[in-house]
């Protein structure tokens, strides 16, 4: 239930209507596609379209939250993970991009972390911090930290397009 707009903060009742749905392939654990319907919304005082994920799919990505974290944690921790390796590396390099992300996020909750200058030692701590909040719970609690989600680019408006690597559509 939506109370307002989570885009110009307007009241939601009368305002947010619901406009269809689409389907999404959500790829799991055994390498299985299964279609899942996505509601989606429409804001009629600011236009903008909303659609609602289950918590374990990561917007922009088809494999689930449980299926990328515990690949790459297999990764990190040298055991051989299913799927295909430059999709696997591809995650694993996104995940070593928002280890300072996981860091801030972590620091605003109370944990007590340093910061080493050994990546892969500060990924598996993360990780399995990650996983002893639950991965659900950590993707809802940290969604919107720094203006972003887990896994999510992080684009910072004072960057130059470069910096960001983000180019218009």
């Amino acid at each position: 239930m939506f109370d307002r707009c989570p885009d110009c903060h307007c009241i939601a009742q009368g305002n947010v209507h619901r406009n269809g749905y689409y389907w999404r392939y959500a790829i799991d654990e055994a390498d299985q596609a299964v279609h899942i319907p996505i509601c989606r919304f429409r804001c009629l005082a600011c236009g903008v379209n909303i659609s609602i994920l289950p918590d374990f799919l990561i917007p922009y990505y088809q494999h689930t939250l449980h299926t990328i974290v515990e690949r790459v944690h297999l990764l990190l921790r040298g055991k051989k993970a299913i799927g295909s390796r430059q999709q696997l590396a591809q995650h694993t390099k996104r995940f070593y991009e928002i280890l300072h992300w996981t860091h801030s996020f972590l620091m605003d909750l109370g944990h007590p972390l340093g910061f080493t200058q050994d990546q892969k030692k500060e990924a598996l701590k993360y990780m399995k911090m990650i996983q002893d909040i639950g991965v659900s719970t950590f993707f809802r609690r940290s969604w919107g930290h720094l203006s972003t989600y887990f896994m999510g680019k992080l684009i910072l408006p004072y960057l130059s397009r470069e910096k960001n690597k983000v180019s218009p559509t």
